[in-house]
């Protein structure tokens, strides 16, 4: 059984969308994989800072 072929619409939009280098059905991604091996936590703590209430109360 021969696989299906994609319509000429949806070939030349794959086309395009590679020329334009965007990510494609079916294709890896080397940003996402890039992105998606980083921890998901920060090696450091966080750090936040606020400004007092100028009223005195808390937060």
């Amino acid at each position: 059984m021969d696989s299906p072929v994609d319509p000429p619409i949806y070939s030349a939009l794959l086309r395009q969308w590679e020329s334009d280098g965007r990510t494609l059905p079916g294709r890896r991604d080397p940003e996402w994989n890039q992105a998606a091996a980083l921890p998901p936590w920060p090696e450091a703590p966080l750090r936040f800072s606020a400004s007092r209430d100028p009223r005195g109360g808390a937060r």
